[in-house]
């Protein structure tokens, strides 16, 4: 029987909390990101749902805070997703399926599910992630990089004198003063598993999702974006769970 009620999503990861409401057949175009737990009550505040789902990777506490602030005043359950041996056909490649973090996970389950394979799925966020997919389903295995901030937040934090206030725009030509020096290095460090990742694997459609795909798609504007798909693997997820087939 379809679940004709609403849903709420919550992507839970290393510097915000990603909400979308969603039906059982789709996702809603209302969401948001949340940089804290107050900020995330207001923009919920006056909002309704049924079921909530979460996907994190931010810790217990955290996860206990969010359920206290999604189940206030409702009747509902709160159900964890968690990474799979096999799902909908998506075959873990981890030797321990369940220590594969989640929101990779899902991002494969719902590129899988909608695009098939041979796919490589790139989640750019605070890390970067890779992950590539078979023909037939399989988990090929992936790479973890740090994210651009967290790569310049790095330079600051282990040396003495690298000094940069922000990152500029993706380029990778060589610098001329220590500013352009670590936004070049930083873009070409990302630049060059991108590019050796599609030479190893060329017959696998590229896709990236997560709040840094835009600077990745400036330096591969022919990757395609796929800006829902931790989103919409939740809510594959959340379907089955509720014994609804996933559309």
């Amino acid at each position: 029987m379809k679940d004709a009620s609403r849903w709420l999503l919550l992507d839970v990861g290393n510097s915000a909390v990603k909400w979308r409401l969603a039906a059982p057949t789709q996702l809603s175009s209302q969401g948001g990101r949340a940089e804290n737990l107050e900020m995330l009550r207001s923009m919920l505040d006056g909002l309704d749902w049924q079921h909530v789902a979460i996907a994190s990777v931010a810790g217990d506490q955290l996860d206990a805070d969010l359920a206290e602030i999604v189940t206030e005043g409702k009747p509902v359950k709160v159900r964890y997703a968690t990474s799979e041996s096999e799902l909908l056909g998506l075959r873990n490649g981890y030797q321990t399926p369940q220590t594969l973090g989640v929101d990779r996970w899902l991002a494969m389950l719902a590129g899988w599910h909608h695009l098939g394979g041979p796919l490589c799925i790139i989640d750019a966020g605070t890390a970067i992630t890779l992950d590539l997919i078979a023909a037939d389903g399989t988990h090929e295995g992936g790479f973890i990089l740090p994210g651009a901030e967290l790569m310049h937040r790095s330079l600051g934090v282990g040396t003495g004198k690298i000094r940069v206030d922000r990152l500029t725009a993706p380029a990778v030509l060589p610098g001329r003063d220590t500013a352009a020096c670590v936004n070049a290095g930083v873009w070409l460090a990302i630049t060059g598993l991108l590019e050796a990742s599609l030479a190893a694997n060329p017959a696998h459609r590229v896709v990236v999702t997560g709040g840094g795909a835009a600077d990745l798609l400036t330096l591969k504007p022919k990757i395609e974006h796929q800006p829902d798909l931790v989103a919409e693997g939740l809510r594959l997820w959340l379907a089955l769970q509720l014994d609804d087939r996933p559309s």
